[in-house]
């Protein structure tokens, strides 16, 4: 019989979702541009993962960001935030989706906030924040946000 350990399982997942996603032209274009040398395969809405020093500057970001909305400064905590968020770390897109609905450093629009919500891979953002927001959303605006999650292109800045 087959024992599967939590780290098999973790490698087995790790494995399936970033080992073998194709590094596209258009990536290694953006992320030329962007002064960002690809290490290694990654999932193009997460590219914090191309290599060791964009995954460590966009985990800085984050501590930065918490940082300014300690000290009131909501715009800067924002700034950081979003920036993480473009490159697909999933906590600052859940981070980045709530000042989106509260207005809080950035101006309150729940399609941004609907459409950072359902790129994280986050359960609670997928289960609860996206559930609470949508009763809240036109048919519209749920349309708007899920074509801004089908386009959504991971930022190498």
């Amino acid at each position: 019989m087959l024992k599967l350990t939590l780290a098999t399982l973790s490698f087995l997942f790790f494995l399936f979702n970033y080992a073998f996603a194709e590094i596209t032209e258009d990536m290694k274009k953006r992320a030329k541009e962007a002064g960002v040398v690809i290490e290694r395969d990654h999932d193009p809405k997460r590219t914090y993962l191309a290599n060791d020093f964009l995954a460590r500057d966009t985990h800085m970001n984050m501590q930065l960001a918490y940082r300014h909305a300690q000290n009131n400064d909501p715009e800067k905590a924002a700034k950081l935030t979003l920036v993480s968020a473009n490159r697909g770390l999933d906590y600052a897109q859940v981070s980045i989706g709530k000042m989106y609905v509260h207005g809080i450093g950035v101006e309150e629009n729940v399609i941004e906030a609907y459409k950072f919500f359902k790129l994280s891979e986050d359960q609670t953002a997928q289960n609860l924040y996206l559930k609470v927001i949508i009763e809240k959303m036109t048919e519209e605006q749920i349309a708007i946000g899920n074509k801004l999650v089908e386009d959504f292109v991971g930022s190498y800045k």
